[in-house]
């Protein structure tokens, strides 16, 4: 497990954006080439590197507009995993001129379609910059000031015809002991994986749901000054884990943004993450 502090400056505001599907930048001619894989998981949107790269790119501008001082982004960075999409979404976010500390990315479960290693291979290469406030071992904390995050790796490699999630008991284990750590309940807490941590209905659990999500709630109805962002969805959520306050929070997908960009806009208020709104709506 480690730690890291990421900024000397204390986080007030977070900007939360999710589900970019960033593609390799072909030639147009080239396009009719996209390998079946990821004709198969497009699911009907156009496959335009150059039209999902600016929705990625104006969603961190409008962050920016909106006063950010952290941004994280909830998984599905890619199509389909490739090296040359990674590669595409570091030179987007590169562009932004964002300062890499400022930035938490976590894979989602289209981030390893190609390989059971392609995101930490992501993070020894193009996403570098930004490996040490993002996800990496089990336990892994980024403490901004007031506020820290477990970005937790859930994607798993496997056929494109299912995009499950998978919490593994080592990570859940390492999650527990940080949340038992009384320096981190001094201000909020907040996991931040791809997959939201409920149940899906009947057989789409196994399609598309979280294997471990029992293990999770559990630990979320145990431990409440712990919150979570998550993405998968392609809307926002916000959700109660008992009674009181809300605690677990998705973002809508920055590819399926069509009026503009819509970012998830978050403050820290009495030891809590607090949504305050979402831009574009």
């Amino acid at each position: 497990m480690s730690t890291i502090a990421a900024a000397s400056a204390r986080v007030t505001r977070v900007a939360h954006l999710s589900d970019a599907h960033v593609l390799d930048h072909r030639p147009a001619q080239c396009r009719a080439r996209y390998e079946l894989g990821v004709r198969f998981v497009r699911l009907g949107r156009p496959l335009d590197a150059h039209e999902r790269a600016k929705k990625l790119s104006s969603a961190f501008a409008a962050a920016l507009r909106a006063g950010a001082d952290h941004f994280v982004v909830s998984g599905d960075l890619t199509e389909t995993g490739t090296p040359e999409q990674f590669e595409a979404f570091a030179e987007l976010l590169s562009a932004t001129k964002i300062a890499p500390e400022r930035v938490t990315l976590v894979p989602g479960n289209h981030d390893a379609y190609t390989r059971q290693d392609g995101w930490s291979l992501a993070l020894e290469g193009p996403l570098a910059p930004w490996a040490a406030t993002s996800t990496r071992a089990s336990g892994h904390v980024v403490d901004l000031g007031g506020i820290s995050f477990l970005p937790v790796d859930v994607a798993c490699h496997q056929p494109v015809t299912r995009s499950a999630g998978e919490l593994s008991t080592l990570a859940a284990e390492a999650l527990e002991r940080r949340f038992r750590d009384p320096l981190l309940a001094k201000g909020p807490l907040v996991v931040v994986q791809h997959h939201p941590p409920y149940r899906r209905f009947g057989a789409w659990q196994w399609v598309d749901g979280l294997r471990g999500w029992a293990t999770l709630m559990n630990l979320l109805e145990r431990f409440p000054h712990v919150q979570l962002l998550h993405g998968h969805l392609h809307r926002a959520v916000s959700r109660m884990v008992t009674v009181g306050r809300d605690r677990v929070f998705g973002a809508p997908a920055v590819v399926d943004d069509e009026h503009g960009p819509r970012v998830r806009l978050y403050e820290v208020h009495d030891g809590a993450l607090a949504s305050v709104g979402l831009l574009g709506v």
